[in-house]
């Protein structure tokens, strides 16, 4: 298998597990119960649930531009 089919399937794949977690059923592996008094709502400032769609957000754009710079390279003509 060629190098730049196993980088496609790599980023492939971690995005599809970003896409899936950051906005998807993943939010509610995060997400405080409104009982728990003790739940930690907050993380760095914002609302942990923000801070975890903003985690899985750089991980999509990171796969973008490494995608830009690997696989979407114009070839010289």
């Amino acid at each position: 298998m060629k190098k730049q089919t196993k980088i496609a399937i790599t980023l492939g794949i971690i995005m599809f597990i970003a896409l899936f977690m950051g906005t998807g059923p993943g939010i509610y592996l995060i997400n405080p119960d409104p009982s728990d008094p003790e739940a930690r709502r907050f993380l760095l400032g914002m609302p942990i649930i923000w801070t975890w769609v903003v985690f899985w957000f750089l991980v999509e754009a990171i796969c973008v531009v490494v995608a830009s710079r690997t696989l979407w390279k114009g070839k010289p003509q």
